[in-house]
């Protein structure tokens, strides 16, 4: 960029984790960034997944060492970097037999798959392979020696209580959850907006929004025609609208070969007791019955059960849960936990999302590659990257990938990295539960909220919640039906959080989607508050609330009452 040239602006497409971790990688080095999305932020698989940054174990089979390697350095980057979302969780995997499975993940290993399918399958890996297994994951990790694996005989004290009748083993390892994957997300958001003012570069976020190329420029056009038109000369065009990939290239008029091939993952929400107790505070990787692992996870006063993977070629944002895939969870849970009696009836809430895939017309979706992939191209001479593949664990790097060749074809020098760069709430984090007690107890006095109302909202925002503690105070201090979460976060929410319909507040800033106690008086109490704060006309409360309740009874399965 030459001097007293104008900032140049990146047009990025989708604003879910991959988008959001690119535009912050070029917002830190000076470049100005447009974000547009159909929907509102985190809509499709960042909000649609396993809530897991792991390493992969499961990659290992397929000789992705690559992958697992890097996945587990971003896993302990997350861990330090975004504490207020990433924390360690245990896992243990089920096993039945000594032997099973070795000669298999042997061929799969060397990219021999076609020999791998050729021997009959026993359902059930082998200790000996999930002992090999975990010795290379803690290997790849460099895992200290309190977190490594340990093999434990079913029925010891303080491990899920599985099947005795099926099982002899469990075999116990390390790797982290995320509960609130698009909280992060509007944190990455806020870190870029925080940078771009900084640096004096545009930082725009456009939800509810389109983008489509005419003479040469882009149109940027809002969904509900509540707005104007803006024209646009960007730089270059990031496609990062997930397994919806194909379609937004088509929509910019590129002729390209099919790129995406997602799978659908279905994931089901119980507040069974019995499972809660059953599985205590840590999760379980188990084996289904045609060798598919299938987690089973503590997620606050519910358990989380998925995935599924399954060949899909409808939009990737209208795709749910089938029954058939319900009844093989639940068919899983059953023969791990015989006793609790896990049913249909059980299930509290349900998602599901499309992995967005590389394009592979045959063989098992297990060993579709999970790595990432830039694919290059050119729409009216603009140049558009599409991110192809990427998790949720190694969207730091994806994004750092993606920004380094952006920054390189517009002749940017990087001038800053994200590799240490602290997400925003995870700064100044507790060492142990008594700090964060204290910290709490602290903000609860200052806020004028008790110490739940303040632990509420610390998991929404972590250690933001110090600075801000005092604004809350100025609100209401009565909480949200259903919840612990105070009024007057809801309102800091509104304000500061751009949300533009109840579903945006609803399902990705207060998190209550598969909250266990969700109800219709939560959706009327929320949406009173975009009243109140002029956001939403009293003349469309109803109309808002039952499209919200729509929603959330078609894509995530909610039972409300009349």
């Amino acid at each position: 960029m030459q001097h007293g040239e104008a900032p140049p602006v990146v047009l990025i497409l989708g604003a879910g984790v991959n988008g959001a971790c690119v535009a912050r990688e070029l917002a830190i080095n000076g470049v100005g960034v447009v974000i547009v999305d159909r929907h509102d932020i985190a809509t499709g698989a960042t909000a649609k997944s396993s809530r897991l940054i792991h390493g992969g174990l499961r990659y290992l089979e397929y000789g992705d060492v690559g992958l697992v390697r890097e996945s587990l350095n971003e896993r302990a980057r997350l861990l330090r970097l975004a504490p207020q979302y990433v924390r360690p969780l245990r896992l243990h995997i089920p096993v039945a037999r000594r032997t099973g499975g070795l000669i298999q993940a042997a061929f799969r290993f060397f990219k021999l798959n076609r020999i791998a399918a050729s021997f009959p399958f026993k359902a059930g890996r082998g200790l000996w392979a999930v002992r090999i297994g975990l010795w290379i994951y803690d290997y790849l990790a460099d895992s200290d020696a309190d977190v490594r694996y340990r093999v434990h005989r079913v029925g010891e004290a303080g491990l899920p209580a599985v099947n005795s009748n099926q099982y002899r083993w469990l075999c116990s390892y390390s790797d982290a959850q995320i509960l609130s994957p698009e909280r992060f997300v509007l944190s990455l958001l806020d870190d870029a907006r925080r940078a771009a003012r900084k640096r004096g570069v545009r930082f725009d976020v456009r939800t509810y929004h389109t983008a489509a190329i005419r003479s040469g420029q882009v149109w940027i056009s809002p969904v509900e025609g509540d707005g104007e038109d803006e024209t646009l000369y960007p730089a270059t065009i990031v496609n990062a609208t997930g397994a919806g990939g194909d379609r937004t290239l088509q929509s910019l008029g590129v002729d390209a070969e099919r790129l995406f091939g997602g799978t659908k993952g279905s994931h089901l929400f119980t507040s069974h007791p019995g499972l809660r107790k059953a599985l205590g505070d840590d999760g379980v990787y188990a084996e289904t019955a045609d060798g598919r692992l299938v987690f089973v996870l503590p997620c606050g006063e519910s358990v989380m059960i998925g995935t599924t993977d399954v060949r899909v070629e409808i939009d990737p944002l209208e795709v749910t849960a089938s029954d058939q895939e319900i009844a093989y969870l639940l068919q899983m849970v059953d023969a791990v936990f015989p006793g609790v009696g896990v049913g249909p009836h059980d299930v509290t809430a349900h998602y599901c999302g499309v992995r967005p895939l590389p394009y592979v017309s045959t063989g098992k979706t297990g060993a579709i590659p999970r790595g990432h992939a830039i694919v290059h191209g050119s729409a009216a001479s603009i140049p558009i990257d599409t991110l192809v593949g990427g998790k949720l664990t190694t969207c730091r790097q994806f994004g750092e990938v993606a920004a380094d060749q952006i920054l390189t074809r517009l002749g940017v020098p990087r001038t800053a990295t994200t590799r240490d760069r602290v997400i925003p709430g995870g700064e100044d984090y507790p060492a142990n539960d008594g700090q964060l007690a204290a910290r709490l107890q602290s903000a609860a006095d200052r806020a004028g909220w008790s110490i739940h109302q303040a632990a509420a909202v610390w998991d929404l925002i972590g250690s933001r919640l110090d600075p801000l503690a005092e604004e809350f105070a100025c609100g209401s201090g009565e909480t949200i039906t259903g919840t612990t979460i105070p009024q007057s976060f809801v309102d800091w929410s509104i304000r500061n959080e751009a949300p533009k319909h109840l579903e945006d507040l609803i399902e990705r800033r207060l998190m209550l989607a598969w909250s266990r106690d969700l109800s219709l008086e939560t959706l009327r109490d929320v949406a009173a508050r975009m009243v109140a704060a002029g956001r939403l006309p009293e003349s469309q409360l109803a109309a808002e609330i039952d499209r919200s309740r729509r929603r959330l009874e078609h894509f995530y399965g909610r039972r409300f009452g009349d």
